[in-house]
């Protein structure tokens, strides 16, 4: 029998500046991550949760779309026996009546 494990991370929140208008530029808004991913070894999600919310601030991007293109290759690089991540992220006060993001499939 082979088995194949996947850690998840739900709805985790937090506020950072990303996005391409004045506004979003000057004031940090909600985000919201839902992540996936397998590895070769431990990987220990809280580690995850904090390297994300880190990168995220540290490099204020202008859009969700390049973010997770970015997240995807700083996440292999720090954790080297990540294998697959499946990576989404959420605007939440952009629109009153919708979340927006973007999502990344990435097997490594």
């Amino acid at each position: 029998m082979t088995t194949k494990i996947t850690t998840l991370i739900k709805d985790y929140e937090f506020e950072t500046i990303i996005g391409m208008l004045d506004f979003e530029r000057v004031k940090p808004q909600k985000i919201r991550i839902n992540a996936n991913f397998t590895s070769d070894g431990f990987i220990d999600y809280v580690e995850i949760i904090n390297f994300i919310e880190n990168f995220y601030n540290e490099h204020k991007f202008q859009s969700v779309e390049e973010s997770v293109e970015k997240i995807s290759i700083a996440l292999k690089q720090k954790f080297s026996n990540l294998t697959s991540l499946n990576l989404e992220i959420l605007k939440l006060e952009i629109l009153k009546n919708a979340l927006v993001g973007a999502k990344v499939e990435s097997i490594y």
